[in-house]
């Protein structure tokens, strides 16, 4: 009986293989001024720019310019970005093979006069100082080939927002390096690149239609030299990310999260079926009429919530309930990931803000 705890107990060391440490953006030391440059690919963004650009506007280190590529919006985000004197570039019409996100980013970047090149999603936000730091953390490196990425904190707000736990989890695991086998990947929501290294590795031109362009392109700076830097952006960059309802989530984790699964690579691909197996089969021997040794089980589940406590308050604004019934935001991931995989054996594409990507 206590066998059958023991094997749900292996997923345990699976889990911290995957992430050991989330190492955070340092403090701020003094150093020289750079000319940056900050690049917001936004479609349909008008809500979350006000908050992304006062947080900029009121950051010590200041850009050279803050451009906006307005991706065929259909509100109001041109005027918004405008009316806190961003630089608003309208997107020419998407060259075929490209998606809209590579497309925005790399007509920024063409427009960008900074040596630094700064691309943030229109969702992120920083917190006091967390610019500087950013900022800093890339020039302390001394060299242009250093290429600096952070993962936001997701700062929630709603009940349904906390489903999204194993989906940040897996992401930070399979991009950022942080486990025991697997390198930096960067992640897509933020980079600091040199302009220089942006285009000898191709800029995102080198994936146009790539949705988790980050992963893909990974391979394409190292192979240039680049070395990667990721670190978690608690108290540095923080992100609201599903503010428009369960629908907006569902969509995001599930646009392009099997491609990610398998960009991660094959070690950190095991190590993740083997801690969701195991985290499964703790909470389904705990509930079924035969007894596997509920105590044993029992102990092995609260080791898996207090493991999940530890990663997920590095990660986000997640509650430790939430941690503790791992089962529901854990069904909630396999649903979603599983109708991405249906979807994309179909050949059918996600929809993502009005658009298929």
């Amino acid at each position: 009986m206590i066998g059958a705890a023991l094997l749900c107990a292996l997923g345990i060391p699976a889990g911290f293989l995957l992430i050991r440490r989330i190492r955070l953006c340092p403090t701020v030391l003094p150093y020289a001024a750079t000319s940056f440059s900050i690049i917001i690919p936004a479609r349909n963004e008008a809500r979350n720019l006000p908050r992304l650009l006062t947080s900029i506007s009121e950051s010590a280190m200041q850009p050279a310019e803050v451009i906006v590529v307005d991706d065929d919006s259909t509100d109001d985000t041109a005027a918004v970005a405008t009316s806190f004197g961003a630089r608003v570039l309208a997107s020419a019409a998407r060259p075929f093979g490209w998606i809209g996100k590579t497309w925005a980013c790399y007509q920024g970047a063409q427009h960008a006069s900074g040596e630094l090149l700064v691309f943030l999603d229109a969702d992120t936000y920083f917190v006091p100082g967390g610019l500087d730091r950013a900022v800093t953390l890339w020039m302390r490196a001394q060299h242009r080939l250093v290429v600096v990425s952070l993962l936001p904190f997701h700062v929630m707000s709603y009940g349904y927002e906390q489903l999204s736990l194993f989906f940040n989890v897996l992401m930070a695991a399979g991009a950022g390096g942080f486990g025991a086998f697997a390198g930096p990947r960067l992640f897509g929501q933020s980079l600091l690149i040199a302009r220089e290294t942006y285009f000898r590795a191709g800029g995102h031109a080198a994936v146009p239609s790539v949705v988790l362009e980050n992963l893909r392109w990974a391979g394409s700076l190292r192979n240039c030299g680049a070395q990667l830097l990721c670190f978690g952006g608690k108290g540095a960059l923080h992100m609201r990310m599903f503010p428009e309802g369960f629908q907006q989530m569902s969509e995001s984790c599930g646009k392009a999260f099997t491609q990610g699964a398998a960009d991660s690579g094959g070690i950190v691909l095991a190590l993740s079926v083997a801690w969701i197996s195991a985290l499964w089969s703790t909470a389904f021997l705990l509930v079924v009429p035969h007894d596997y040794g509920r105590l044993a089980l029992a102990i092995v589940y609260v080791l898996f919530g207090i493991q999940l406590t530890s990663l997920a308050r590095q990660l986000g604004s997640y509650h430790f309930l939430t941690c503790l019934f791992y089962p529901i935001p854990l069904a909630y991931f396999c649903i979603v990931f599983s109708q991405a995989a249906w979807r994309g054996a179909l050949g059918r594409k996600a929809v993502w803000r009005g658009r298929e990507v």
